[in-house]
């Protein structure tokens, strides 16, 4: 790329001027002229419309400012975090959207993608900058492009980030802000609206949203151990939304994600049988199903959902390391809350069949 003296000279001569009559149309003198073109002083910033009309061009062609198409860019650094996201890399995905925060500064989709990928990445190491960037997001104007989704994602975040690095105080007072479920967008756009394609893809949305939530509400229950409503109520809440997956995602016709998580709730209902009655006809449905669930995420390809739940979902192609779950499966089948049937034939089969994936 050419310096401005030398673009500036180039626009003349191709223009066929002398440096007095372009001195002349900016009202400067020509020695002005000549010295912009020899790269001694620069025009002055008030100057760069009126040169860049009289060449019939842009400022930020004048300028030679990188032109970004934003939404092919943004989609690109998309696909590119989310190949390494899904094969753990998620520590080299931030210089990615650094990177596009620098380039597209005032784009809130960038910003939320940052604040996300420092959550995922540590949000103890990170915790400054979530907090700076959600602040951000959660203020924008709408004509920024703020909206309900992106300040949801920051009092998410934000909120989380305050509680995991001690500050309950202020995890609160963020998580405050959300809306209740009762008054969530979605909900009050399926009343309001009839457009048949905006309602069938506003109830996939909170259909793959409301699962994946639950989801992590069980795991949530599951880590602390809740026992308020009996020995068995965490087993039975795995087991209820286990079985809201098998419904709404017949023929385990789901993405990876979600076969990551359908398969982790059966793991979690055997493991609490486990510890529960020792049932070992459930244990062994559980962790068949598990498995399952582990050897159907391998081969996942890029597909829309037709079932009436989720119809119109995206589903993207398993990540390059397709056997992240079969992996971490057989890791777990290890620990020793399982010893007692380690030499069962069953549970030897199971073991065999992971090391046998494909």
């Amino acid at each position: 790329m050419m310096n401005l003296a030398d673009k500036l000279k180039e626009l003349r001569k191709a223009k066929k001027i002398s440096q007095e009559k372009l001195a002349d149309y900016l009202g400067v003198s020509y020695q002005a002229v000549s010295k912009w073109e020899n790269g001694i002083t620069c025009p002055d910033v008030m100057l760069l419309p009126e040169i860049a009309r009289y060449y019939g061009i842009t400022v930020d062609e004048l300028l030679q400012v990188e032109q970004i198409d934003a939404d092919k860019y943004f989609e690109e650094v998309c696909s590119n975090a989310e190949n390494l996201f899904r094969d753990g890399k998620r520590a080299e995905i931030i210089p990615l959207w650094r990177e596009a925060n620098k380039k597209l500064p005032n784009d809130i989709r960038v910003k939320e993608m940052l604040m996300s990928t420092y959550f995922d990445t540590d949000r103890v190491k990170y915790q400054n900058e979530i907090i700076e960037l959600g602040t951000e997001i959660y203020n924008a104007d709408p004509s920024e492009g703020g909206n309900s989704y992106y300040q949801g994602q920051a009092i998410l975040q934000i909120a989380s980030t305050y509680s995991a690095n001690g500050n309950a105080e202020k995890a609160d007072a963020w998580a405050r802000r959300a809306h209740q479920i009762n008054h969530c967008q979605e909900m009050l756009f399926m009343m309001i609206h009839d457009e048949e394609d905006w309602l069938t893809e506003t109830f996939s949305f909170a259909n793959h949203w409301y699962l994946n939530t639950l989801f992590y509400m069980t795991a949530r229950l599951n880590v602390c151990n809740v026992k308020c409503f009996g020995e068995d109520y965490v087993q039975k809440v795995s087991m209820a939304v286990a079985n809201m997956f098998e419904t709404a995602y017949p023929n385990d016709d789901m993405s990876y994600e979600s076969l990551e998580q359908l398969c982790i709730l059966h793991r979690l209902v055997a493991e609490e049988e486990v510890s529960l009655g020792k049932d070992e006809a459930v244990i062994r449905k559980h962790l068949s199903r598990a498995l399952e669930c582990a050897v159907r995420s391998s081969a996942i390809k890029a597909h829309t959902l037709t079932h009436p739940l989720l119809y119109g979902w995206q589903v993207a192609d398993a990540p390059s390391d397709h056997k992240q779950l079969v992996r971490n499966l057989k890791a777990e089948l290890a620990w020793n809350c399982f010893d007692e049937y380690r030499n069962k034939d069953w549970f030897l089969g199971l073991v065999a069949r992971l090391e046998n994936v494909e």
